[in-house]
C-alpha cells in the first residue's frame, strides 16, 4: 500500500538542522566524545545548508558536546557562509593560507580543542588535519550514520528530486533515436531537469545542483562505468541503458532503464527477463528487518542459477540522500537490517560483452510495511521498445 508523500522544495528549517545536530550529539554521548570534527563538505552541508568547494583553504566544523558549533573558515568565505547557512554557528576566522607564523588555520584550530579531550573524526578527514588535531583521536563516522534514516522533510525533498529525474527520463525516451548523438541527448535531458529545478526552487544553491542524462548504446552498455564519447551515436536495437540522475539543491536520486530502438535482438530477451525477475526478487524482500546482505545474496544466487553469474559486476543497490551514492548498501558484507525511512536504489544488473547491459534502477523508500518507488518509468520489454 502506497503512502502519500508531499513534494517539498523549501530549504531546511532551523529546527530541522537543530534536530540533526542533536542526533549527532546523541551519538557523541554514546561514544563519550568531547568534540566531533567534520571536513567532508557533504556532512557540513547536511548540518548547516552551506555547500562549498574544497580547496587549499580548509573549512572545518567543530562540534562540542554542548554549545554552539564552530566553523573554522577563511575570511574570504565568511559572507558566502552567512548567505547560505541556516543554523546557529560561531565563526573562527583565519585570514589566509599560507599565512605568517602563528596565523595559519591550524593555529586557530588547535585553540578550539581542550587538551586531553576525546575527539571524534571522520574516516575521510585528510591526514594533514588529523596531524593538527589535539587530543585523543577516535575515528567514527557519526554524521554518515545519522544521514542513513531520512526525516519526513528529507523524504519530501527526495520525492521532489524524483519528479525532476522522471521528467528528464521522459525527455530521454522521447529524443533517443538511432544516430542521435550523446551530446544532443545530454543537452536536452539536462536542460529539461535544470529548467524544472530553477522553476521549482528559484533560490537553489548551484554548488548543490548537478544533472546527468545519458545513454550507453548497446556496443558499450555492458560496461556501465565507461564514459561514452560525447559524439557517440545511438544505435538500432539494444539494449541501450539510460542513466538519469540529479542532485536537486542537495538531494540525490536516480532512474535508469534498459531499452531498445526499433527491434529487440533475439539473444537479449532472456537476460532482460532474468534481470526483471531478479529485480522482482529484490523488491519482494524489501521491508524493515530484512538484512541487506541477504537481499544481495538472494539476487546473486538467482542470477547465477539462471546462467549469468559471470556477468554480475556490482551490488544490488545503494543508498541515496544528500548524495547519489551513500550508505546503506544492498551488498554482501553489509549485514544491517533495512529500516523505515531508508532510501535506496534497486538495480541488479547483468552485463554481457558483445551483447549489452541489462539494468533498471529506481529510487525507493522503505516504508513501515514494505517499500514505495519514488521514481517512475516504463519497465517491460514491450514498453521499452521504441518504434522508429
Amino acid at each position: 500500500m502506497s503512502i502519500k508523500i508531499k513534494a517539498i522544495t523549501d530549504p531546511p528549517s532551523r529546527e530541522e538542522l537543530s534536530n540533526r545536530l542533536e542526533k549527532v550529539r546523541s551519538l557523541m554521548k554514546e561514544q563519550d566524545l568531547d568534540y566531533y570534527i567534520s571536513f567532508n563538505p557533504v556532512n557540513i552541508y547536511y548540518l548547516t545548508n552551506f555547500a562549498f568547494y574544497v580547496h587549499e583553504r580548509p573549512f572545518i566544523l567543530i562540534i562540542e558536546k554542548e554549545g554552539v558549533p564552530k566553523m573554522l573558515i577563511p575570511k574570504l568565505e565568511k559572507g558566502h557562509f552567512e548567505s547560505r547557512a541556516l543554523c546557529e554557528i560561531e565563526f573562527v576566522i583565519y585570514y589566509e593560507f599560507p599565512s605568517r607564523k602563528g596565523e595559519n588555520w591550524y593555529d586557530y584550530y588547535q585553540k578550539q580543542i581542550s587538551s586531553g579531550a576525546k575527539v571524534g573524526i571522520e574516516s575521510e578527514l585528510p591526514i594533514g588535519i588529523v596531524n593538527k588535531t589535539p587530543g585523543e583521536i577516535i575515528v567514527s563516522d557519526i554524521i554518515d550514520e545519522v544521514r542513513i534514516i531520512k526525516t519526513e522533510y528529507e523524504i519530501g525533498r527526495i520525492y521532489h528530486a524524483c519528479r525532476v529525474v522522471n521528467k528528464g527520463h521522459k525527455v530521454l525516451l522521447k529524443k533517443c533515436r538511432p544516430k542521435t548523438l550523446e551530446f544532443a541527448l545530454y543537452k536536452d535531458v539536462t536542460d529539461a531537469m535544470t529548467s524544472k529545478i530553477v522553476q521549482d526552487i528559484p533560490n537553489a544553491n548551484f554548488r548543490a545542483v548537478d544533472t546527468t542524462g545519458a545513454v550507453w548504446p548497446p556496443s558499450i552498455s555492458h560496461d556501465p562505468h565507461l564514459i561514452p564519447h560525447i559524439f557517440a551515436p545511438m544505435e538500432e536495437g539494444g539494449p541501450h541503458v539510460s542513466i538519469v540522475s540529479a542532485q536537486v539543491d542537495g538531494y540525490g536520486v536516480e532512474i535508469e532503464r534498459s531499452f531498445f530502438l526499433g527491434h529487440i535482438p533475439e539473444k537479449t530477451i532472456k537476460p532482460f527477463q532474468v534481470m526483471l525477475e531478479a529485480r522482482a526478487l529484490a523488491y519482494n524482500m524489501l521491508k524493515p528487518g530484512t538484512i541487506m546482505s541477504d537481499v544481495d545474496k538472494a539476487v546473486r544466487s538467482f542470477i547465477i542459477e539462471k546462467g549469468y553469474g559471470d556477468y554480475i559486476i556490482h551490488r544490488t543497490g545503494h543508498g541515496l540522500g544528500i548524495t547519489g551514492h551513500e550508505a546503506p548498501f544492498l551488498a554482501e558484507g553489509y549485514d544491517r537490517p533495512l529500516e523505515k525511512n531508508m532510501v535506496i536504489s534497486v538495480e541488479p544488473g547483468i552485463y554481457i560483452p558483445g551483447l549489452g547491459g541489462f539494468r533498471h534502477s529506481d529510487t525507493v523508500l522503505i516504508t513501515e510495511t514494505g517499500y514505495q518507488k519514488l521514481t517512475k518509468a516504463p519497465e517491460t520489454i514491450e514498453e521499452l521498445t521504441i518504434p522508429l
